[in-house]
């Protein structure tokens, strides 16, 4: 049987992840942990497939309170592909210089705070702006983008500057320009897209190195466990408690982050 060509090429890009950002994902997991520790968020960032991989950060199997992603739903809930929030609307909101800025209003930054601002180009304003604004107010902030692809891209930002330029730290998905891996015979152009992928690659990584630094200081934190496993009856009463204190604590950390 013939290798499957999607997960070659998939495998790959996770395999330089290992290799080359592991230096970056610790750093991050650094400040993560530092503002966690101090009852503090980390807002996570991400417009159109982008937002997926904040999604998958937190609320999510084995997620922690702390994080907090920020779900602006013009541009990351898109049912269809023309239509009410289509994919058209989406795309051109992303690329509106200041929308990101104007997102941001609504939330109540400190300086403890840390962003996670996840694009594959690096290059749509909204991403851009919502760093900015962050950096703005103190906060250290992590971009998780492409730098292949980036590369090659001129920003749409009316600064003139990319993602990885107004972020204080850079992981690299390691995710070739153009994003899809596979070409295909007799197709136009590629397909077997990697960016959603690889940005869960390093959220999650980011997540397990957070929570063993948290476990290092000691912080005792409720984990959102999995429902649909067997169990006896004693574990479910376990687990139900322990989610009981899961939400209870993602709320007392939340309070107040609206203005």
């Amino acid at each position: 049987m013939s290798e499957n060509p999607f997960l070659t090429g998939i495998a790959g890009v996770i395999d330089r992840i290992s290799e080359t950002q592991g230096p970056a994902i610790e750093t991050a997991a650094d400040w993560t942990a530092e503002a966690i520790a101090g009852d503090h968020l980390v807002f996570l960032f991400g417009s159109g497939h982008s937002f997926i991989a904040t999604m998958d950060t937190y609320p999510r199997i084995g997620s922690f309170p702390g994080w907090f992603p920020i779900h602006e739903t013009s541009t990351s809930y898109m049912p269809t592909v023309l239509g009410n929030q289509g994919l058209r609307q989406a795309l051109f909101l992303e690329k509106v210089d200041g929308f990101g800025r104007l997102v941001m209003e609504n939330y109540r930054l400190r300086p403890e705070d840390v962003l996670v601002s996840i694009s594959n180009s690096g290059v749509n304003p909204m991403g851009i702006d919502v760093a900015l604004v962050a950096r703005e107010h103190g906060l250290k902030t992590i971009a998780v983008t492409s730098m292949a692809h980036t590369a090659l891209s001129a920003s749409r930002h009316s600064s003139g500057k990319r993602l990885f330029e107004v972020c204080d730290l850079v992981i690299d998905t390691c995710v070739p320009a153009g994003d899809a891996l596979v070409d295909v015979p007799g197709f136009p152009h590629r397909v077997g897209a990697a960016s959603t992928i690889a940005a869960c690659v390093v959220m999650q990584s980011l997540s397990a190195a957070t929570a063993a630094r948290l476990a290092e200081r000691g912080v005792d934190l409720p984990i959102f466990p999995s429902h649909n496993a067997e169990m006896s009856a004693d574990e479910h009463a376990a687990v139900e408690g322990m989610v009981d204190r899961w939400y209870v604590e993602h709320a007392r950390r939340s309070t107040g982050v609206f203005k």
